[in-house]
């Protein structure tokens, strides 16, 4: 793999691949606030369609010390705690609940609704989610929590510190669902401000036998890597378990 930023033109994946991606992202300042990023430009938030905020669990922020979940505000997209984190490493989980997708001959897809939920002929049915993370670090803590997976579904983890998360620094990264290993799935990244293209990346790896994959950043910023994994749900009624995931973080 050439060891510079490189235009990586992803092959056509399916629908799903290149519909909206999740990703989440907050800052603790006199208060803490949090956004869900849902669509495609990363990382500005865009207005959430009435009939989909059903589809999302509240933003939480995770510690060694247990689970907070946010309040919304007043725009959907954006979550907030009225009072400021404690110095410490927090991981923010935003997460699109799995839901039944139906697409028809036409390309229109339903939502929430199988094969058996319709007369018409249709041309795929999956049932999808969402995971992104967000590593968020306040004060001079660098403790090892975020190289731990939360176990539940399908996600990305660093296995290093924060402060390992620098420019030219080799870091290795885990892919798992469920907290086992995702072997020989890719994995796609960028960051603020590379490209307005969703058919671009600023990196490409592929997890090894071990669901692990290396990420060197040549640049500064506020990064993003993100895998997807289908699976055969060994349903007729709906065939296809779609998960997506993202994380996101600084690199110093």
């Amino acid at each position: 793999m050439k060891k510079s930023l490189v235009i990586f033109f992803i092959l056509v994946m399916g629908n799903f691949a290149f519909a909206h991606d999740l990703w989440v992202k907050a800052k603790n300042d006199e208060s803490l606030l949090a956004q869900i990023i849902y669509g495609h430009k990363f990382p500005n938030p865009e207005k959430i369609p009435k009939e989909r905020e059903i589809l999302f669990e509240p933003v939480k922020i995770i510690s060694e010390n247990g689970e907070i979940t946010l309040t919304q505000a007043e725009e959907f997209y954006t979550y907030f705690a009225k009072d400021s984190l404690k110095s410490g490493t927090y991981i923010v989980k935003a997460k699109y609940k799995e839901t039944p997708w139906i697409e028809k001959m036409d390309g229109k897809w339903e939502m929430n609704k199988t094969r058996k939920d319709t007369q018409d002929e249709v041309k795929k049915c999956g049932i999808y989610s969402m995971l992104a993370k967000s590593i968020l670090v306040v004060g001079e803590s660098d403790d090892n929590f975020i190289s731990k997976p939360l176990g539940k579904g399908f996600e990305i983890s660093t296995l290093a510190k924060y402060s390992d998360l620098k420019k030219d620094a080799t870091i290795k990264f885990k892919v798992t669902k469920d907290g086992k290993p995702v072997k020989i799935i890719d994995v796609y990244g960028s960051l603020e401000g590379y490209s307005e293209n969703e058919m671009s990346m600023a990196f490409y790896a592929k997890t090894d036998l071990k669901g692990e994959f290396i990420f060197k950043p040549l640049k500064s910023g506020f990064w993003y890597l993100k895998a997807d994994y289908n699976q055969d749900s060994n349903n007729k009624d709906c065939e296809l378990i779609g998960d997506k995931t993202t994380i996101s973080f600084e690199v110093k």
